[in-house]
């Protein structure tokens, strides 16, 4: 009785995990979960360049590119080159750094990102737009930008950079900070946009770059399979879906407080 009355207390909310996964649907799709918002995805592209240290992760400007669905794995992006083979199909950092913007109707905390395919290494990036939206318009955030300067001052955050997702069964486990956001990017990692390496570059074992041309050594090819995460809430606020900690022990001690007395009384009134 107890449980269930405790169980009673926490709102639907706090329970509710939502799973976008790509689809042939681009443009405000519904997904699973309760009170999920819909999701609408684009692609850009940026030219990848070699760094002084000779690691291709600086870039050119991002443009907007082309976003390709494909069945069983996922989101892949052909940059206006047209680099559309295989692995090339795939969002990486190989000649062209790509990006899947991930515009939400509302505000999510996503939690964990799906890979459905993955070639050579997979390590992502995931970034999150926490400045004002209003009168913004995402893709002047993103166009014209290059990995260098995506975040100084458009309102894009680092979440996380993730080593090796497709070796680790495909699904990472993100935003241990927990922000809230309507506008993501899932990319390949870049060490210019965050996250630092943390093996050698030209391997595939922990966050790495590319060292060349030749091959595809250190590079990373993935295919965006889905993305989870629940509602999300205002800065600042906890939005009245989930009860504070310190809330939620005083109400289930005295729910149990009210529970010992009716014990009480009902072994009184039986003896």
């Amino acid at each position: 009785m107890a449980a269930v009355a405790l169980a009673s207390l926490l709102p639907l909310s706090a329970h509710a995990i939502s799973t976008w996964t790509a689809s042939s649907c681009v443009s405000n799709c519904s997904e699973t979960g309760d009170l999920a918002p819909n999701v609408s995805y684009s692609a850009y592209s940026a030219q990848i360049n070699q760094t002084s240290n000779g690691t291709y992760s600086s870039t050119g400007a991002f443009a907007q590119s082309t976003l390709n669905y494909f069945s069983g794995s996922g989101f892949g992006v052909a940059a206006p080159s047209g680099d559309a083979q295989s692995p090339n199909h795939a969002i990486d950092n190989f000649g062209y750094q790509d990006l899947v913007l991930l515009k939400f109707d509302d505000l999510v905390k996503l939690t964990s990102v799906n890979i459905g395919w993955w070639q050579n290494d997979s390590d992502i990036t995931v970034l999150a737009y926490t400045g004002s939206t209003t009168g913004v318009d995402v893709a002047s955030t993103i166009a014209g930008k290059t990995a260098a300067t995506l975040k100084s001052a458009n309102g894009w955050s680092l979440v996380g950079s993730y080593a090796d997702v497709g070796q680790g069964g495909g699904t990472a486990a993100i935003n241990s900070q927990g922000l809230s956001s309507s506008w993501w990017i899932i990319t390949a990692y870049n060490s210019q946009l965050g996250g630092a390496t943390t093996g050698s570059d030209g391997t595939a074992n922990g966050l790495t770059r590319g060292t060349g041309t030749s091959s595809y050594a250190g590079y990373d090819f993935v295919k965006l399979y889905s993305v989870s995460g629940t509602k999300g809430t205002p800065p600042g606020t906890n939005n009245g879906s989930v009860p504070e900690p310190a809330s939620l022990a005083l109400a289930s001690l005295a729910l149990l407080g009210v529970i010992g007395v009716r014990r009480q009384r009902g072994k009184q009134s039986q003896s």
